[in-house]
């Protein structure tokens, strides 16, 4: 496996892997622009792309994960633990920052492996599953 900066050459295959690009322009979009600003990893396996991590400083100044995604085929590999620590390797000893949805016990799991500690709670985002907010370091 490989963690590298995703490149543009990459847009089309992140999409494809990537469930919600499918449904939502708005996703596909964010890609795009994700890559663009440099702030998109890849990971891939024996040449084929199967997840990306996207961290950007725009969280009050601070570094924050805003996506980390597997493709379905390439889930309980180790890739989402090889991407979350291209994210944390990539600020030595900066506090990043992350949320996901409370019903997303896989990623809960992964922070809780890292030493993340649960900040916080916004609801109203996905009714009816709130985002859990964490971050690094504490």
């Amino acid at each position: 496996m490989r963690v590298r900066p995703a490149g543009p050459d990459d847009i089309a295959t992140l999409l494809a892997l990537d469930p919600i690009a499918a449904r939502s322009v708005d996703r596909a979009r964010s890609i795009a622009q994700w890559v663009g600003a440099g702030w998109c990893s890849a990971a891939e396996i024996d040449g084929a792309l199967a997840g990306y991590a996207v961290v950007h400083p725009h969280f009050f100044g601070r570094n924050f994960l805003e996506m980390l995604m597997v493709a379905p085929a390439f889930r309980r590999r180790g890739i989402g633990r090889a991407l979350l620590v291209r994210a944390l390797d990539a600020q030595p000893g900066a506090i990043l920052w992350t949320s996901t949805n409370q019903s997303n016990a896989p990623m809960r799991n992964l922070l809780a492996q890292f030493g993340f500690t649960r900040m916080g709670v916004i609801e109203g985002l996905d009714e009816g599953d709130p985002e859990l907010i964490f971050r690094s370091g504490v």
